[in-house]
């Protein structure tokens, strides 16, 4: 994939999680229209994301937009987006219903390297933190681990967690996030 098109669509995905929460994805053909729908900066991003078939929102015809985003709602936006179709054996995953929403869309995040879990849950139910979301970017996008100095610039650069640093600076690096006020906030949800 170019690398302008793919700064483009990391940036369409960025501005789509950081908007909102949402729940179960599917594809759809044609504009889609939701109860909550908000009148603000986000509704351009999710309504392409509904008409793009990212997002289908809940069964009562909402998308929830203040919600919290979880990792389940990461990993079915990122299956979708990469039209994902195969999954793995998650079954060791003891957090992971098979008869959850989202079992399809996690075996086939784990499929593509974009989740791992730590190696006996995968805490779909958990909110995804700015860290955890650039870390599954990093991953989609086959990001190379990049050297921590480069978030120096950020007043909370101690606030990334370990684990995190090298996609997150990987994130930082390539410029698709540029954090707000000098601050990054890895650790706060979306």
């Amino acid at each position: 994939m170019a690398g302008k098109k793919m700064k483009k669509i990391v940036s369409y995905i960025v501005v789509l999680c950081l908007a909102l929460s949402l729940m179960q994805v599917a594809a759809v053909a044609e504009e889609i229209s939701f109860a909550d729908m908000p009148d603000n900066w986000a509704t351009d991003a999710l309504q392409k994301a509904a008409n793009n078939g990212l997002l289908s929102g809940y069964d009562d015809g909402t998308i929830r937009p203040d919600n919290n985003l979880t990792r389940a709602e990461m990993a079915a936006i990122m299956v979708r987006a990469f039209g994902a179709t195969q999954e793995t054996d998650i079954s060791a995953f003891s957090d992971v219903s098979a008869d959850a929403w989202y079992y399809s869309d996690m075996a086939k995040s784990v499929q593509m390297g974009i989740f791992q879990g730590d190696g006996t849950n995968l805490n779909p139910d958990n909110n995804i933190t700015r860290e955890e979301a650039f870390t599954v970017l990093a991953r989609a996008f086959e990001l190379t681990d990049a050297d921590g100095a480069v978030l120096d610039v950020f007043v909370d650069k101690a606030d990334v967690s370990a684990w995190a640093v090298p996609t997150v600076a990987a994130i930082v690096e390539n410029g698709y996030a540029q954090g707000a006020d000098g601050y990054l906030n890895p650790g706060s949800n979306i």
